[in-house]
């Protein structure tokens, strides 16, 4: 494989799969039976500080997503702030992503001032940190958004039975979407 993004280059197996899966459609068959599992959320993260709830959305999917609520924060003169980190989950390959979002409130302003980034808290950095800990113990690599998740693995032109829909494909579309359309 030349295309030297470091995760390939430092995980060669994940490549090797890809290349089996998405240049030989050899894995059609596996493919459909690993989108059909269940995300499992690990029962220690339910000992995330300041833990408000967790939602599971999965579907028939190569990835699943776990949105840990954290408890609101209201500051001095009417200020209200939600915060949620929200996991991507291959079933692919034991890979995730994480991004974080804020809702910020106040009592005097109708709606609210949604953001999405970074962790920026001292919540969310605690709860990313235990995140890691624990999918890491459990086998997780966790992929950067800003140097894994965007990468290419394929050029189109590399792909021939698969239908282009973006200018390439990224080791996120590989790993998270459903770029073989069997679902």
């Amino acid at each position: 494989m030349e295309h030297g993004i470091r995760f390939i280059v430092e995980y060669p197996e994940i490549g090797d799969l890809l290349h089996r899966l998405f240049v030989n459609r050899e894995l059609d068959e596996w493919y459909k039976n690993k989108c059909a599992e269940k995300i499992k959320v690990p029962d220690e993260f339910n000992q995330i500080k300041g833990l408000k709830k967790i939602e599971v959305r999965d579907l028939n999917n190569p990835s699943g997503e776990i949105n840990i609520h954290l408890q609101d924060l209201s500051g001095e003169n009417g200020f209200h702030l939600e915060q949620q980190i929200n996991m991507k989950v291959s079933k692919l390959v034991p890979v995730y992503v994480l991004d974080y979002s804020y809702s910020l409130r106040h009592d005097l302003i109708d709606g609210a001032y949604d953001i999405v980034g970074t962790a920026e808290s001292l919540e969310f950095i605690q709860g990313t940190n235990y995140i890691n800990k624990i999918m890491q113990e459990k086998g997780f690599i966790e992929l950067s958004y800003l140097y894994d998740y965007y990468d290419t693995v394929y050029e189109w032109s590399e792909l021939p039975h698969i239908q282009p829909f973006n200018r390439r494909l990224t080791l996120g579309d590989a790993l998270f979407t459903d770029v073989l359309e069997l679902l």
